[in-house]
């Protein structure tokens, strides 16, 4: 955060030379802005560019305080900043008993950031994530793939398992299905999340939730398209980071678009799913979609790809087919089931009214398994499959 553009490419640059971490940045140019994107996103870390204006950044550090407590403040400043007329020393110490944490020099080097992660964050990650909901995104290039069937079945796999200890949120913010499938006629929206931002805290969400009889609380989406235009990035971040404080899991469906709502969801989720299914087309884009995520860097640790509605039918690429001729693995395979229809039909979840064991149940529950154990660390790269050895919860 900082009046200085530059400061944004200098903190990548540095970060992107650190082996172990794969960062999400954001930049703000005021102190403004800074409080409400911090607010929003929540981040673990704020490097802000320092000026002779101690007193403001003495009121920032103390709203940050309060609208993200577990933040981190390092300022940064260029050495040629403090002329003869002040003393470095105790203009520094004057900042630390203002709440600063550290202090970099400009131009900030990999070294700088890693020792301070190390100090800071490293030690104190176990502890942090333990006190924050799990959140999970089920997303697709293109829309019809069965994203939403799978979003909710897995919510409602482990609301079973954790009742009233997970929220499925629409972020279809356009066209959200959500609560038409589990046969809910929510009194209130994400739009009334824009309508009380003032005073959104844990207890709001819940009360803006609807509650479905497995256990379950949903966040239903807009009711038409012109609502959903007041939904912003800003109100999704704040939105899914006041819930993970409050619920021990938070799913998320969205609307299949790469736009800042899309990059914000991706952005806050500790694992994402993308769903695709074997039509070569709609795998192409898939394999497209995974570039846009290399690029954007949401790292493979931090994603799962699941082929949807599989069928051994004629006609139909196997698995090990798709690997062959795109390179594409898949870390889930659904099976095609036909009563799935009729479930959406009636708004019942086909995973809570089957009593059989089929294979989409055995799908659905085993995406569920993986979810329900916790990860040690996301934000440093850990890989879930690794950390939750011998340390899962659920």
């Amino acid at each position: 955060m900082g009046p200085d553009p530059a400061l944004h490419h200098e903190v990548e640059s540095a970060v992107a030379l650190i082996p172990d971490i794969r960062p999400i940045t954001h930049y703000v140019p005021d102190y403004g802005r800074g409080v409400e994107a911090a607010r929003s996103r929540q981040p673990d870390m704020i490097i802000v560019e320092m000026t002779r204006d101690l007193l403001g950044l003495k009121t920032f550090v103390e709203e940050i305080a309060i609208a993200s407590p577990g933040t981190q403040v390092v300022a940064v400043f260029y050495q040629n900043m403090f002329g003869p007329d002040i003393n470095e020393s105790a203009f520094l110490i004057d900042s630390i008993r203002s709440g600063v944490r550290d202090f970099m020099r400009r131009p900030i080097s990999s070294t700088d950031i890693d020792q301070f992660l190390d100090r800071q964050i490293r030690r104190n990650q176990v502890r942090t994530q333990s006190g924050r909901g799990k959140v999970v995104s089920f997303f697709t290039y293109k829309g019809g793939v069965g994203k939403s069937t799978l979003a909710v079945n897995t919510a409602c796999s482990l609301a079973r398992r954790f009742p009233d200890r997970v929220l499925l949120i629409d972020g279809s913010i356009q066209m959200g299905i959500c609560a038409p499938m589990l046969n809910l006629d929510p009194s209130t929206t994400m739009t009334d999340a824009v309508r009380e931002a003032k005073r959104l805290d844990e207890t709001l969400i819940r009360q803006l939730a609807s509650h479905h009889s497995s256990g379950l609380h949903v966040l239903a989406a807009p009711t038409d398209a012109r609502e959903g235009a007041l939904v912003d990035e800003e109100v999704v971040a704040r939105v899914i980071n006041l819930a993970r404080r409050t619920y021990d899991y938070v799913v998320v469906d969205t609307f299949p678009m790469i736009d800042r709502v899309m990059l914000t969801i991706l952005d806050v989720s500790d694992c994402a799913y993308l769903i695709t299914e074997s039509i070569v087309p709609v795998l192409q884009g898939t394999l497209h979609m995974l570039h846009v995520l290399d690029d954007i860097g949401l790292s493979k640790e931090r994603r799962r790809l699941v082929l949807n509605r599989f069928s051994s039918s004629m006609g139909h690429l196997s698995p090990e087919e798709v690997t062959s001729r795109l390179g594409l693995e898949f870390d889930h395979v659904v099976p095609y089931e036909n009563g799935l229809i009729v479930a959406a039909n009636v708004g019942e979840p086909f995973i809570l009214k089957q009593k059989a064991f089929n294979g989409f149940t055995k799908s659905i529950e085993r995406i569920a398994d993986e979810i329900s154990i916790r990860t040690v660390s996301t934000v440093f790269g850990t890989d879930p499959r690794i950390a939750a050895n011998g340390r899962g919860k659920g």
